[in-house]
């Protein structure tokens, strides 16, 4: 039998990318978040004061009353009372991590793979300073001559030029040729598989260079990148580009962005924005989304604005289904027609890309956009597939509590899918795209001047309500003072023959009239108006929960921050109450 060893360095690298220390030992020990670590009071000895530490980016756990310490397995090993392999395979069962163990001779070929890596990326970077042609390439495309140093950009030269510094370092033939450098063609001999391309070198997540990609500088060839072929120490589903210079920036913001390639990385990095990485594709493994959800909650994906990256976004926006939990998920930047973040950027500016991530598309939305392109016409049969879509696609999330919540949020949307359906039913054709502009806003407007008795039964939810208009709050506010509470029913000829107020307001509230409320019987009227109210609160308890969850995060009191939580859960739970309730 061939005697095995396993590198404690690699399972706790799968670890780390799979998972989060503070997740694992919260299941054993309440731990409350301070700064950027945890803390709680320590499972090895009797405490009051609590002085066990953890921290996620480092991956250790501390504590400074009994001084014991150390990483996941330790932590097993110590509070389950098990052996160094049964900790092993103990985790190994609880997060379903592969764990790969090793003959002496792979780990001595993987050991050896590394080194020489590292050894042909100080090459690269040397031949980029050599080379006129592709420096001036590179200093082209980034202004920012530190980003070049940054990111460790070089240049393969000829092949020749290769191998002799390969030969120089010790290599045989035999050992450049299993580099994955060379490559044999059909006449059985070798090229340079990134000859006369731009390097970029691609790290792992223990920072240690596992392969490369190469841009095409000269544009006489018909692929433009290349990367390293799948090995033993490059595998693109454990990878994310930029993530080792990024990644304090990562951790300090809680921000992360997916991008399509490289340059994309780079270019963000070029305008100060230094939370962007790249997937090596336009998919994403349960490795690299879990490595994502570590540093933030919602990270953010901005494929190029073309057929080919929409369509990669919804992909992706299928794939993570499966792996949702409660507190994660995954925002949508859209881009221009024709644009990637480095053509955005610039033609636009930092700025500009800010006010897309903050208009960007959840999840949830991505997808319901998803189930409804799947049909064509609300038909009967269609309808039944829309059931269809949303029972199988939020059965895909293996999270329960998630998955119930999607198929409410679906069903949600496909009630008022076929409300806002039956609405258009009653327009007329001259509707303006401008009576669209807030129409919940003005629908309010509508009731106050149309259907007061009815406006009656809701005084206290319009009173309160707050349109997202200056002049419109003001006019709603003089509409309920005059036809709700002094009883005085003006109507909309006094308001045009009277009042100040903007005769394309009051010509828009009238066609509204026409197009949302006539032909309703006195009950949809009702339905409608409560459907507006709740619509109208719903951004205005979005704020109030932005501000709390500040309040959480800078608050240092326990009984203080304890409040802010209950307060902040209160206002979740009001808005989930709102965005579930089914049209009565």
């Amino acid at each position: 039998m061939i005697g095995k060893n396993i590198s404690v360095d690699e399972i706790l690298t799968q670890f780390n990318n799979r998972s989060k220390l503070s997740s694992l030992i919260s299941k054993y020990v309440q731990l409350s978040p301070r700064g950027n670590s945890f803390v709680g009071k320590c499972p090895f000895h009797n405490e009051k004061t609590p002085s066990f530490n953890v921290n996620d980016d480092k991956g250790l756990f501390y504590c400074f009353g009994c001084k014991v310490g150390g990483n996941a397995i330790t932590f097993i090993s110590k509070y389950k009372n098990l052996s160094f392999s049964e900790s092993i395979k103990f985790l190994a069962d609880m997060l379903g991590i592969e764990i790969s163990y090793e003959n002496k001779e792979q780990l001595k070929k993987k050991n050896n793979k590394l080194f020489v890596y590292k050894l042909i990326n100080d090459f690269f970077k040397k031949s980029l300073e050599k080379n006129k042609n592709a420096l001036n390439y590179a200093n082209l495309r980034i202004k920012n001559k530190q980003l070049i140093s940054d990111f460790e950009i070089g240049f393969c030269p000829d092949d020749n030029e290769l191998i002799n510094f390969l030969k120089s370092e010790g290599l045989s033939i035999e050992e450049i040729q299993e580099t994955d450098l060379l490559i044999k063609n059909r006449k059985n001999q070798f090229f340079g598989r990134f000859k006369d391309r731009l390097i970029f070198p691609i790290f792992s997540f223990s920072n240690k260079v596992v392969g490369f990609g190469g841009r095409e500088i000269n544009e006489n060839s018909r692929i433009k990148y290349i990367n390293s072929q799948e090995s033993q120490i490059f595998k693109k589903s454990e990878l994310l580009f930029g993530f080792k210079q990024n990644s304090e920036v990562i951790r300090k913001e809680k921000k992360i962005i997916l991008v399509e390639g490289y340059m994309d990385v780079i270019s963000l990095a070029q305008s100060e924005i230094r939370f962007a990485v790249a997937s090596l594709g336009t998919t994403l493994s349960k490795t690299q989304i879990q490595k994502m959800w570590n540093y933030s909650d919602t990270p953010l994906i901005c494929f190029d604005g073309d057929d080919a990256g929409r369509k990669s976004s919804k992909n992706i926006a299928l794939k993570c289904l499966e792996f949702l939990v409660p507190g994660k998920s995954f925002k949508f930047i859209k881009l221009p027609e024709g644009f990637d973040p480095d053509t955005f950027l610039k033609k636009y500016s930092k700025k500009k890309f800010f006010e897309l991530m903050q208009s960007s598309y959840n999840l949830s939305d991505l997808v319901w956009q998803i189930i409804l392109e799947s049909i064509d016409k609300p038909t009967p049969e269609n309808i039944a597939l829309l059931d269809q879509k949303i029972k199988l696609l939020s059965s895909k999330i293996s999270n329960r509590i998630v998955s119930d919540e999607y198929f409410k949020f679906f069903i949600k949307k496909k009630n008022d899918y076929l409300w806002n359906l039956n609405l258009k039913k009653k327009k007329t054709v001259h509707t303006t795209e401008k009576v669209q502009e807030l129409i919940n806003e003005k629908l309010v407007l509508v009731f106050l001047i149309f259907e007061i008795e009815l406006t009656r039964h809701f005084n206290e939810e319009v009173s309160e309500a707050i349109l997202g208009n200056k002049d419109l709050n003001s006019f709603k506010d003089a509409l309920f003072k005059r036809n709700i509470i002094e009883k005085k029913k003006i109507d909309l000829d006094y308001l045009v023959n009277n009042t100040e107020y903007s005769k394309q307001i009051l010509a828009e509230i009238e066609s509204l009239n026409k197009t949302h409320l006539k032909g309703l019987n006195i009950e949809e009227k009702r339905v409608l108006l409560r459907h507006i109210l709740d619509n109208l609160k719903i951004p205005i308890l979005k704020k109030e929960a932005a501000v709390i969850k500040k309040k959480i995060l800078e608050a240092e009191d326990d009984e203080k921050q304890s409040a802010q939580v209950n307060k902040y859960n209160e206002i979740l739970k009001e808005i989930k109450i709102i965005q579930n309730k089914e049209l009565e």
